[in-house]
């Protein structure tokens, strides 16, 4: 069976970098709800906006139900038998139970967190068009997000928060620290 870390956070937090940092340090395959999402957009000529993004991952699930992306990514881990599987952007609350129910025990998720400031300088230096234009819109999106996702309660069902405020250095430090309460995750 497939060992899996869920990853969740806010917009900006830094989950990319976590799931970067395992697969470099521990092997890890990145499965990315994102990604997905991106490319269904992409082969249906849609723009490249989060407000798209949101409503194309909304129209998806009001059609094929609440968990057709995380069913996605699940299936990805099976049918490509990865054994240690990262699903990075876990949001909704029965996202994270479609997944603890697919992988039972071998399932773990991280919240990774950092201050909202950081989190909107950090989406400034990206360059993405769907990414927002000022602290304004920022917030307005993080409202949004946390409205439409239930966030705040999926953040709740978190094994370990991990730390993302400050330097790259104290973030591994950090997912180095957590990773130590799963040593069969290592």
């Amino acid at each position: 069976m497939a060992k899996v870390i869920g990853l969740t956070g806010s917009i900006g937090a830094g989950k990319d970098v976590v799931s970067k940092y395992l697969v470099s340090k521990h092997d890890y395959i990145q499965v990315t709800i994102g990604d997905v999402v991106r490319a269904a957009m992409k082969e249906r000529g849609i723009e490249m906006t989060r407000e798209n993004s949101d409503a194309f991952s909304q129209k998806m699930r009001d059609k094929y139900g609440i968990d057709y992306w995380i069913g996605q990514c699940i299936k990805k881990v099976i049918d490509d038998k990865i054994e240690k599987a990262i699903i990075d952007g876990v949001r909704l609350p029965s996202d994270h139970k479609k997944i603890k129910d697919a992988f039972g025990k071998d399932y773990i998720l991280f919240k990774v967190d950092a201050e909202p400031i950081t989190r909107f300088q950090r989406l400034q230096s990206r360059g993405r068009a769907d990414l927002p234009k000022d602290l304004a819109q920022f917030n307005s999106q993080e409202k949004s997000q946390n409205e439409m996702f239930r966030l705040n309660e999926t953040f709740s069902k978190a094994s370990a928060i991990i730390d993302n405020s400050t330097t790259l250095d104290n973030l591994y430090k950090n997912i180095n620290e957590a990773m130590s309460k799963f040593p069969d995750w290592i």
